[in-house]
């Protein structure tokens, strides 16, 4: 049964939903590390995992879905928004739901945040699965809309006049696996960032802007030879898997190859999946996050089919 509370993170209030005995309103402290903490993308709130966290709680974790701060029913302030405040707030919630330490799985600005959870506080994190989610790569043909959602004000005057047809419009386009968006989840994500556009986009006004300096970076180094890439893998001190749909239009399959690499990680290609992947396959997801959970340690950057 699925439990619903408010946690408080420092100044920020988030809404949390928990399943497999997960009460957020009254978390037991534990010390087994099974708490898979599950962060959710752009339009959606963290009832997007509703199929992904019974196949986690079937493997005995206990599973949290936080709305996003800026997203759902979580506070949505104008600052607070920076990899290192959103990082330690995680690391916050973690300890506020019982735990040592949590497996982290982030779709898209999700997978963001988990990974500078990763990066900022490793001790809290047994493991890392992202889910199309850059780190440090853009495709601007692609994702055209990331310059134009750091244009000041008229995002926010767009988004609350327009904002429902906009979301559903952009779901529609973004997802391969359309029916899997019925009605109510389809106006559900669209009041949310109509509602509060500011706190949303203050996401790509923060953590998308490195994302653009290192596309730009690496585009004059295309035409500017002798400029060296140095650039080398991240190594990270957990874990981590990458998962992708073949399918993105969004983020671009691509992609994932680079991220893998940055990262030193396992990439995981879900075929005929778009960019909502723990919507659209949320089968695929679950075996990634168990595979690499039950784990010892990663293998690197490979490449595996999840299961059909």
């Amino acid at each position: 049964m699925w439990h619903e509370g408010e946690v408080e993170v420092g100044t920020t209030r988030l809404h949390v939903r928990g399943l497999g005995g997960l009460d957020p309103a009254a978390p037991e402290h534990r010390d087994d590390d099974v708490l898979a903490v599950l962060l959710h993308g752009w339009p959606q709130d963290g009832s997007s995992w509703a199929r992904v966290a019974p196949l986690l709680v079937e493997a005995g974790y206990r599973v949290a879905c936080p709305d996003l701060k800026g997203f759902g029913r979580s506070d949505s302030p104008r600052r607070g928004y920076d990899p290192a405040t959103l990082a330690d707030e995680l690391s916050q919630l973690v300890q506020a739901l019982g735990a040592r330490k949590a497996v982290l799985v982030g779709h898209d600005w999700g997978g963001a945040v988990a990974l500078a959870t990763a990066f900022r506080h490793p001790g809290r994190v047994r493991a890392l699965v992202t889910i199309a989610s850059p780190f440090r790569q853009l495709d601007l043909t692609a994702a055209w809309h990331i310059p134009l959602l750091n244009v000041p004000v008229a995002p926010e005057i767009v988004f609350k006049v327009a904002g429902r047809p906009l979301t559903r419009a952009l779901i529609r386009y973004a997802a391969e696996r359309r029916d899997v968006f019925d009605a109510a989840s389809l106006d559900r994500y669209a009041d949310a960032v109509s509602s509060s556009p500011h706190g949303w986009l203050a996401y790509y006004r923060t953590l998308s802007r490195r994302a653009m300096f290192d596309w730009g970076v690496r585009r004059v180094r295309q035409v500017v030879p002798f400029f060296e890439n140095a650039q080398g893998p991240h190594l990270l001190r957990v874990p981590t898997t990458i998962v992708w749909g073949e399918a993105d239009r969004v983020t671009p399959f691509h992609l994932a190859v680079r991220v893998a690499h940055d990262l030193d990680a396992t990439l995981v290609p879900v075929p005929g999946v778009g960019h909502f992947v723990p919507e659209e396959a949320p089968e695929a997801v679950a075996a990634a996050v168990l595979e690499l959970a039950g784990s010892a340690d990663g293998d690197g950057a490979t490449t595996r089919r999840p299961p059909a």
